[in-house]
């Protein structure tokens, strides 16, 4: 079926509060995405964010993001008073510095105020224990050691032995409580809203890290995961290797996956991983699959990603046991990168579509021009990781901007970013994605990331009233002309 669909960060949205979050905005995003007859909001991964303020290095592989919880929603649940409402103008930037000392207070004394008892926390609790446990035990701990990174935490608790865990948990018995009740208000509030979603008939498209990040509770409480040094350090960090744009390469720093054992027990971790994530979704892009047929690691002392390895990775052993333990999950899969034969075998035995950008298409990647499309795909002008469309049209060299004009047969540079939009729509992929930033034609200003800049990124958002009946209309339009409007009823 062809569809369409934007790509918008919940962090992007508007509101009141500094940062978009599960409130008013939301919905009426939702609202936005019906009247423009889309079937897929696209997000960014939802988890709880630390280095650098990246949905990519995250706290756990399972906890989500507290920012996100609405402040007004608090208020109205009676959690909170009403003169404990945040309110911030919407300046269109992420002030992270000023969320991180103020709004987790909030969030904490919110869930302070949780009835522990309800039936609802309960079984809350006895669902999500499996992950639940860990992470409100790392991030208590963490308060205790001042929030430094896991790395620079006292050996004994970086290195906990079983009497130790039990010593901390005791400890910290009612800071753990509250952290267990930080995720009852996410998920509660996520909930209400996947539901929402569903009844505008929207599906959500989530997007999970194949990594998780050196301080989180996985590597922690389950360093058997991953590749290890004596002291039960990362033996190795997750790279990518130098390239025409980052001629050092990009240092992740994510530990590396012990791939060995993780085959011994059936990936039982991310079957686990993947069945929730499938509960959270309606359809899953797996970030860096290319990952589970080879990945490139450095040593954990470098500092950069010059001298590393490439290494073996799951392949199809994974998929299908992926298959086999998830059935139902619906996944695209991010392809994108230093792709071999190897990659596009292993995409191919998966039936996964995979992702065409056309910003690439431009800059001589054939296989990424609409011409050479193919029915199984997921199309995008950009990503996340590129500068906006029109951005791209400003900074570009010649050639690569004269072959787009040629391309597409337009020589109106107000018209550009629109017509790039229109050759995807036209193209055989069954669905396409737009970045918000481009429907809105907007420039450097409103660019998600720069992968080589580890700081400073992820902090645009949406001003008020940009997303108007006006910009509906003349998506629904296209979304029409071209047959992939969202139809079909629940």
């Amino acid at each position: 079926m062809r569809a369409s669909g934007i790509l918008l960060p919940v962090s992007a949205l508007p509101s009141d509060f500094g940062i978009g979050t599960f409130g008013d905005g939301a919905y009426k995003f939702i609202d936005f995405l019906s009247d423009s007859c889309q079937r897929y909001w696209q997000l960014l991964p939802l988890g709880h964010t630390g280095f650098g303020d990246s949905p990519y290095q995250c706290f756990s592989a399972f906890a989500g993001n507290p920012y996100y919880i609405d402040p007004m929603k608090l208020f109205e649940s009676g959690y909170i008073e009403e003169n404990d409402l945040p309110f911030q103008e919407n300046t269109g930037r992420i002030d992270y510095g000023s969320l991180y000392s103020e709004r987790l207070s909030l969030i904490r004394k919110a869930a302070a105020n949780i009835n522990l008892d309800s039936e609802e926390f309960i079984l809350f609790e006895r669902q999500n224990g499996f992950w639940l446990n860990d992470y409100a035990l790392f991030m208590a701990v963490k308060e205790s050691q001042g929030m430094k990174p896991l790395k620079d935490w006292e050996e004994r608790i970086r290195l906990p032995d079983r009497e130790t865990l039990e010593m901390l948990k005791n400890k910290f018995a009612d800071k753990i409580k509250i952290w267990k009740a930080v995720q009852f208000l996410f998920f509660s509030q996520w909930n209400d809203l996947k539901k929402y979603a569903e009844g505008k008939n929207i599906e959500i498209i989530g997007d999970i890290p194949i990594y998780v990040s050196a301080d989180s509770c996985e590597m922690w409480l389950h360093n058997e995961l991953f590749i290890t040094d004596d002291d039960g350090n990362p033996a190795l960090f997750s790279a990518c290797p130098p390239d025409e744009y980052s001629p050092l390469g990009q240092l992740w720093g994510n530990p590396v996956y012990d791939w060995i054992r993780h085959r011994k027990d059936n990936f039982s971790w991310w079957m686990t991983r993947m069945k929730h994530t499938a509960m959270l979704y309606d359809v899953v892009r797996i970030d860096h699959f290319r990952g589970f047929e080879d990945y490139y690691a450095v040593d954990a002392t470098s500092q950069d990603a010059v001298h590393g390895e490439w290494y073996k990775g799951p392949s199809r052993e994974f998929i299908d046991t992926l298959k086999r333990s998830v059935p139902e999950m619906r996944v695209i899969a991010e392809d994108l990168g230093n792709i071999t034969d190897k990659v596009r075998a292993l995409l191919c035995y998966s039936d996964f579509p995979g992702m065409k950008v056309l910003q690439f298409g431009f800059e001589g990647g054939e296989e990424f021009l609409p011409h050479n499309y193919t029915r199984h795909s997921v199309a995008y002008t950009g990503t996340h990781d590129n500068p906006t469309m029109k951005q791209w049209s400003l900074i570009s060299d010649d050639k690569s901007m004269s072959f787009a004009k040629k391309y597409l047969n337009v020589n109106n540079a107000e018209s550009f970013v629109n017509d790039c939009i229109r050759a995807l729509f036209m193209s055989v992929s069954e669905t396409v994605i737009i970045p918000i930033q481009d429907w809105l034609n907007l420039g450097s200003e409103a660019r998600m990331n720069v992968p080589s800049i580890p700081y400073g990124n992820w902090s645009w958002r949406l001003s008020d009233g940009m997303l108007n009946g006006e910009l509906a209309k003349r998506i629904a339009d296209m979304t029409k002309l071209y047959s992939r409007d969202n139809k079909e009823e629940k």
